[in-house]
Parts: structure tokens; sequence; C-alpha cells
């Protein structure tokens, strides 16, 4: 029946349509999922584009400038990077940068794979040796700068007094008659710097490496050793090949990190002496002191596009690891392929020159041993199983005594020496022992310092940057995994890029821009500045460990009825945890160790941090010794007792998260 239209009646409604074919046109512009995905990306783009992105536009325009202090002189286009290559200094700090990068990731790839195959091969007290282990990665920054500058210290420091009490003890066989001048040597200084890095950083090779051998499967050693082969063999053909990706990952963003080295060595030598060891980031931050604003951001800048090469490779094994296939090479990476061909075949020629000396090595240690059975076991069962078992502890425990004394000898002369007297300190009496043990340094740290505002500054600082980044980065990489939009590939790359970024060249631009939100000289810069660096390593974990999740367990919450953010919190984040727990981890390190934009970006000792705090407390060259050791002892409990706490957390969440996949 036809219904008649009466006069003033509401016309039949039409938006209703048109809103739909809008937002089917969106979807299909913009992706299925673009709006709750922008919902759940926009607090991490706004940070990485407000913090990084923008100051590094900003950065790069700076160096096409001449721009002394805040002056803005005139355009000058490429004359900075000019003046930069050719300068003497440059050269000579980029070689520097270059020796102390190759050296350093070279020696924390050996050690800490060495120790990562000792945890991984013992059961007894793995739980504390891996927390021991740990220690150098978690103290914070500047406590490993003073700690590493007292040990070197020629008069006083504890490695001279070791090595001339053992001179003395074995009638100078060993040990040294002398005080040697570890930093004050430039022959000596810069790979005493070395040493610092390696013992910082041994940790972190030694956490990715213990993850990756867990997720290689035990039956490809069974059917090795069925097959005839040695630990040796099994190590080369099985545990090598296991660990190529995170191998490649690990040395990649190591050399990265090491490569922008600024904080320890700025702390311990200042890039001295005679520049041994002033690194590019040191020669920038001398360049932007001296107001030469533009110079020092092309100082910065020019070292880009090897760390770019580096980044983009880095990129492609992260994403490969994370799918579990390497999928289709692109025009970018196959581009990057073709400019480190020369760098692809010299890795070649060496491999195929360790080869070789591996197979004369190992014919030469099978005659020996049977050598060696001729001489000790003549052949006895039971004497060939005893040596058998005599030489596979000496091979785990004595490298594993040399890795343990050199990670907690900082530590050992850190404790006793906060409890020592100043007159005690002074005349080197009882060495290795407070004799007596006093609460002096600790009462004038509480009395006469600021230390318990800088305590709790620092404490602020870490809580609220660690909950930012756990939040932000939580919300940015369930998005960048699970939603289908328009954009996410990209931006997973360009993520990846702010690795790119040398804390140095942005200190200019955030300065500004935080002078502009008036949060300069406050707590609250650094609270929005260290969760934005530690986006990309945070993401990274967390997508991976997204991907490890069935997608199905969020299918079936949204067919009962929740919307994407409660199947998110419901199901998702409960079986994250793990890598929620990394990522606090991370976050609370960062914020405990930083030291470059809490120098720069605070001035006011209201809100001072604990890591610029300490370095007030040197005046010229006084160094209050037991009062700074004293500081840095309870500087290290509280990060030290939270990794303790966590560190199964943080083990599981990267074997599940970050070294799990291809290749």
């Amino acid at each position: 029946m036809r219904v008649p239209l009466v006069r003033g009646a509401a016309a039949p409604p039409l938006a209703a349509p048109a809103r739909r074919d809008l937002v089917a046109w969106s979807r299909e512009i913009l992706g299925r999922d673009w709006l709750t995905a922008w919902l759940f990306a926009g607090p991490m783009l706004a940070l990485l584009v407000g913090l990084i992105a923008w100051p590094f536009l900003q950065g790069v325009w700076m160096s096409f400038n001449l721009v002394i202090g805040g002056q803005w002189r005139g355009f000058v286009g490429l004359q900075n990077y000019i003046d930069t290559i050719t300068d003497p200094y440059f050269q000579r700090s980029f070689w520097i940068t270059v020796q102390f990068t190759a050296s350093a990731v070279a020696l924390k790839f050996v050690f800490g794979l060495v120790a990562a195959l000792i945890l991984h091969n013992i059961t007894r007290g793995r739980t504390i040796l891996t927390a021991l282990i740990l220690l150098p990665w978690i103290v914070p920054e500047v406590v490993t700068a003073l700690a590493w500058r007292f040990l070197y210290d020629p008069v006083f420091g504890g490695l001279n007094l070791t090595l001339q009490t053992l001179y003395q003890l074995t009638g100078g066989l060993l040990g040294v008659s002398r005080g040697i001048p570890w930093t004050g040597d430039p022959k000596l200084a810069l790979w005493s710097m070395v040493a610092v890095n390696l013992w910082k950083g041994i940790p972190f090779f030694t956490v990715l490496a213990l993850a990756g051998l867990k997720s290689i499967d035990r039956e490809l050693y069974d059917a090795a050793a069925v097959d005839g082969a040695n630990a040796w063999q099994r190590f080369l053909h099985v545990t090598l090949p296991g660990l190529r990706y995170v191998i490649i990952v690990e040395t990649l963003l190591s050399t990265i990190w090491t490569f922008n080295t600024f904080g320890l060595v700025f702390l311990i030598t200042g890039g001295g002496p005679g520049g041994a060891t002033r690194l590019y980031g040191i020669l920038a931050y001398e360049k932007i002191g001296g107001l030469r604003y533009s110079s020092g951001v092309a100082t910065a800048l020019v070292t880009a596009p090897i760390l770019a090469l580096a980044i983009i490779v880095l990129g492609r094994y992260m994403r490969a690891g994370q799918r579990g296939d390497f999928g289709d090479e692109g025009i970018l990476y196959r581009g990057v392929m073709l400019l480190l061909w020369p760098v692809r075949q010299l890795v070649r020629l060496l491999v195929a020159a360790f080869w070789a000396v591996d197979y004369v090595v190992e014919i030469a240690f099978e005659k020996l041993a049977r050598l060696s059975d001729i001489l000790f076991t003549r052949g006895d069962p039971r004497r060939k199983k005893l040596v058998g078992s005599i030489g596979s502890k000496l091979l785990i425990y004595v490298p594993l005594a040399v890795i343990l004394l050199f990670v907690l000898f900082p530590f050992y002369w850190i404790f006793i020496t906060a409890f020592k007297s100043t007159l005690q300190f002074q005349q080197k009496q009882s060495i290795f022992w407070p004799a007596p043990w006093t609460l002096d340094n600790f009462v004038t740290l509480f009395t006469k310092t600021e230390f318990v505002l800088w305590y709790k500054n620092t404490i602020q600082v870490a809580l609220v940057s660690m909950l930012i980044s756990v939040i932000v980065s939580s919300l940015g990489a369930y998005a960048l995994v699970r939603l289908r939009w328009r954009g996410a590939g990209f931006i997973s790359t360009a993520i990846l890029l702010t690795y790119l970024m040398p804390g140095i060249m942005l200190v200019v631009p955030l300065y500004q821009i935080f002078v502009a939100l008036r949060v300069i000289n406050t707590p609250t810069s650094l609270m929005i500045a260290y969760p934005t660096f530690l986006m990309p390593f945070a993401c990274w974990l967390l997508m991976g460990y997204y991907r490890s999740i069935p997608e199905e367990l969020e299918e079936s919450a949204l067919i009962d009825g929740c919307n994407r953010f409660q199947a998110f919190t419901r199901i998702v984040l409960p079986l994250t945890m793990p890598a929620l727990v990394a990522v606090a981890m991370f976050a609370v390190t960062q914020a405990w160790n930083e030291f470059l934009f809490a120098f720069i970006f605070i001035t006011s000792n209201a809100a001072t941090t604990l890591p610029v705090g300490l370095g007030k407390m040197v005046i010229g060259d006084v160094f209050p010794w037991g009062q700074l050791m004293a500081a840095s002892l309870l500087m290290a409990i509280p990060v030290v007792t939270f990794y303790g706490l966590a560190q199964r957390f943080m083990v599981e969440g990267l074997t599940a998260g970050s070294v799990k996949g291809g290749g």
C-alpha cells in the first residue's frame, strides 16, 4: 500500500548512507582499522615526531646555515660539512671512534658469547651468576664512570694498588712496581676506555645470546653427537648457525650504540689526554659548548650515512626475526648490499680463512687428544671419563672465574672505599679492607650535600618515564602489529631510524623546544625525553612478543562483544607481561643512567638528578672518593634490586619477543 506524502512531514534520512559511504571510502584508502590504529599509535607518533623527527629536521637545517649561539647568520649550504670533513681534528676523532667501536664490539661479542655459553650449560647457581654478570649493565653510567676513574687513578686507584701488591707478593714476577697512568698516557687511554665499554657491554651480549641459546632445539645437538661431532664442531655447526640472527642484531645494535658513545668517555677522560679519546661525539659537544651550533651539528651528522647503512641492515634482520622469514628484499636493501659489496667480500674472505685455520687446529687438537689419551688415560675408560670431566669443568669454570673477576672488581672497590675514612684512604692503610669500618661518608652525603634531593628527583623521573614508556610503546607496537592501516610498514621502518640520531645532535633543537614549552630546567623535560629515545627498542621487543600471541584469542574476544581496547587490555596485556617487565627495566635503567640531557637541560639544583649531582661533587681536580663511592653504592642499590627481582621476566621477554625467529 502506498503511503501518501504529507506536507510538513520529515524527509527520509539521506545522511546515514552518505556517512556509511564515507566510512567505507576512508577504510579503503587508509586501511580497515585506521581510526583505531591512530588512537593506539597517536601518543607514540606524537613523541617520535615532536621530539625526534622535528628536532632532527631542525638540526639538518641548522647544519646548512651558520649558527653562532642563538644567532642565525645566513645559509651556507654544504660549507659546514666541507669544513668538518677537511678538519684534521675531525679526521683524527673519526678514526679514534672507528678504532674504539671495532675493538669494543669485537671484545664484547667474544666475552658475551662465552659468558652465555657458560650460563647455558650450568644448572647450579645459574640465577645468581646471571645476576652478577648483569650488574655492569644495570648500574648507572655515572657510577660506572666514577668507579673506573677511581680504579685508573695513578696514586690511589685500586688497579695500581692491586698490581703493586701483586708485584710485592710474587717477588716481581707479576704486577708492577709503580703506578701506571692508565688515562694519562695517550697510548693507554683509548684502550682503557675500550676496557670500560667492554665491562659495561658484556651483559647485553650475554643476555641476548642466552635468550637465543634457549630457542635452539636440543635435538639438533643430539643428532650432531650421534653423527660423531665433538663439542667444538657442535658449537660451529649448530650453535653459531642457530644464533646467526641474534649475532647480527646484537652486533649491529652495539655498533650503533658504541659509535655514538659520549657519557662514559666524557666523564672519565673528557676526551684527553691530548685528544687521544676524543670521540666524534665529544668533538661535537666541544663545538656546541663553544656556541658553534651549526658546526657541532654537522660534525654529528656527517657520520649519518655510515650509521644509516647499519640501520637498514638491522631493520631487515629485526623484521625478519619477528616474521620468522626474510621475505622479499626491497630495492633499498639491495642498494645497500651493493654499496657494502667490498665489506661483504672481506667478511667472506675472513670466514674462509677462519675455516682453513680451524681445519688445521682441529687436526692438531685431535692428535694432541690422542697423545694425552696415551699419556694420562692409557686406554682406561674410567681414567678417560675422569680426564674428560676435569677438562670440561676447567673449560667452564676458568673462563667463568675470569669474567666474574673482571665484572666484580670495580664493585669490590666501590664497596670497601665507601666504608673507609678519609684519613685511612689518604694514608693507604689497610688497602683491601676498611679498618675500621665507618659510616662517615654516608653521614656527610646526607647532611652536607643535596644527595637526598637528587635521589628524590631521580626516582621521580625514573618512575614517570617508565610508565610513559610502557604505556606508549605497548599501545603503539600493538597498532603496528595487529591493526590494518596504511603507513604501518613505513612507521615500523622509521622507528628504527631513531637509532641513527646521536643524542648530541639533538641537544640544541630539543633545548629550544623545551624552552618554548617552558619545561626547561624542570624534571618534566627529562620525563618527556627519556621515553622517546627508549621507544625504538621497546617497540621492537613488544612487536616481536605480540606476534608470538595467537591472533585467534583476540578474535574470540571481539566475537564475544569486546571492543578492540578491551581485547587488548584483557587478553593481550596479561600475556605480554614478561615483555612489559623487560621494557620497564630498560626504561628505569635509562632514566637512572642518562647524563647528557640531564646535564644540558637541568641547571637548577632543585631539579638536579643523581648523575649530574654526583658530577657537582667533584670540584676541579679534587675527588672526594669516599663520598663518591658511597653515593655510587646507594645509587646502584635500587636498580640492582629491581633487576634481581625481575631478571627472569627480562630473559623470558627477550626470548619470546626479540630473538625468536628468522634465519
